[in-house]
């Protein structure tokens, strides 16, 4: 039997548009790849910022996925991503952000919380979804992070935290009407080295790093992948 709710959605819920430093994406091209991608549900989560998702709402049309608002935020500890936000969050020490996501009525979640983060054992319990699978994670990090959800009981999501075009989508989850959690891996492709690498340099072009690309070109942008 198949138990499938029609309200079922299929989200990539870690994408990030131009208004991060690290994508050229803009907020409609992210809509019209979702569509084409089979998307009934994003989440766009720039870096500081939920100017994103906010543009790409007016955009939206009939046959557009539905949009959750969110934004990742580089804390003492790592990142965390608020979903379902409608006010910036301001503040940066890890405890304080989840706290204001919390009061902001949003949800949650540790991304990729065994690659660049510390003190991952304090911090799980603490969130409302764990990331299990993120596109630009290693198979390893991936692993580790299914296991910290176990340990901490936390439900999981999945994400492909796309800096690109071709990324979004590469990661499908099928989730509820009324949950982030995900019910069913629909699709899970890594991103390539060269994706990754490309979204680097980008990185270093927006911030104005000309010296890390004349002095090693695209090489020393390609030792920071994958860690």
């Amino acid at each position: 039997m198949d138990n499938r709710s029609a309200d079922d959605r299929i989200a990539d819920l870690h994408i990030h548009s131009r208004y991060s430093h690290d994508s050229f994406l803009s907020p409609r091209a992210i809509l019209r790849r979702a569509e084409a991608a089979g998307l009934t549900c994003i989440a766009i989560t720039d870096h500081g910022t939920i100017r994103g998702a906010v543009e790409a709402k007016r955009y939206v049309t009939a046959v557009s996925p539905e949009i959750i608002v969110g934004t990742e935020i580089r804390t003492d500890c790592g990142d965390i991503i608020g979903l379902g936000l409608s006010d910036e969050i301001r503040s940066t020490a890890w405890k304080d952000v989840i706290r204001e996501i919390r009061t902001n009525g949003g949800t949650v979640i540790l991304p990729h919380p065994c690659r660049d983060h510390t003190n991952i054992e304090e911090i799980a319990p603490q969130v409302d979804y764990i990331e299990c699978w993120n596109a630009r994670s290693t198979p390893a990090q991936n692993e580790g992070a299914a296991e910290l959800a176990r340990r901490h009981s936390r439900p999981v999501v999945a994400g492909s935290d796309a800096h690109l075009w071709s990324e979004v989508g590469s990661v499908r989850a099928r989730i509820g009407r009324d949950s982030f959690a995900c019910r069913e891996l629909l699709a899970a492709r890594y991103a390539t080295s060269s994706e990754i690498r490309r979204s680097q340099v980008g990185s270093c072009i927006r911030q104005g790093k000309w010296g890390t690309l004349i002095r090693g070109g695209f090489s020393a942008v390609a030792r920071k992948i994958r860690r």
